[in-house]
């Protein structure tokens, strides 16, 4: 499922320390479910495009790691320096379109918390980013602006942590919670309850579920066929 798939490779963020050596895995992860994620909502399909590019930067810094690893008399600080700044304008740019994708998606389904949790994240992760991206440019600065520039450094990194984890949340809210169309033709079914109300509560959920599914993937075979004609 494409937000299962999308969960695993925002999970890879977490690593903020050594993530030359993880970004691209994570990018790839992130783009294949984004992939699958596309057919239904054109803030998953752009998404996807820029989860591309992030795998780019992902393959530039793992070349640049292991080339500190083998001759760490190379001095590639300044490179380093301009990938960062690349990198964090890339996944702040991925993150708001997953969550106006989120969002999105659970308005039409009537997941108001969910699409209200997805918008909210979205002020955080800018000025979380926009921080870390303007810290990543390299200056020339006094011994006073550096201590004040290591603090905002560790602070960005922190906020890092708490965003990408307040974001980890919602994705795997979405994947509980939001019924895709790849899950139509592949649903478990569930054993009885003992509780008459709870399988009310599940044959309603499922049919409401079952029901977007249908209507998202068959939007989505009407815009195609309209693409095709032109």
């Amino acid at each position: 499922m494409g937000f299962g798939t999308l969960f695993f490779g925002y999970f890879l963020l977490l690593n903020i320390t050594y993530f030359s050596f993880t970004d691209l895995i994570a990018s790839l992860i992130m783009a294949m479910g984004l992939y699958k994620l596309s057919e239904v909502n054109v803030h998953f399909k752009s998404a996807f495009y820029v989860s591309l590019s992030f795998s780019a930067v992902g393959l530039v810094e793992l070349v640049c790691g292991f080339i500190s690893m083998f001759s760490p008399t190379l001095d590639l600080g300044v490179l380093f320096d301009y990938t960062a700044l690349v990198r964090y304008v890339i996944i702040a740019m991925l993150t708001l379109l997953i969550l106006r994708g989120i969002g999105s998606v659970a308005e039409e389904v009537g997941l108001d918390e969910l699409a209200k949790r997805a918008r909210v994240s979205m002020a955080p992760t800018l000025v979380i980013y926009g921080a870390y991206t303007i810290l990543s440019i390299p200056l020339q600065t006094g011994e006073t602006i550096t201590k004040i520039l290591s603090v905002a450094s560790v602070l960005a990194m922190l906020g890092t942590l708490i965003i990408v984890t307040v974001n980890l949340i919602t994705v795997y809210r979405a994947y509980m919670k939001i019924c895709m169309p790849e899950d139509v033709d592949n649903e478990v079914e569930d054993k009885p309850s003992r509780f008459e109300f709870i399988n009310r509560h599940r044959a309603h959920t499922e049919a409401k579920q079952k029901e977007y599914a249908e209507y998202r993937l068959e939007k989505f075979k009407k815009k195609n066929s309209k693409k095709k004609k032109k």
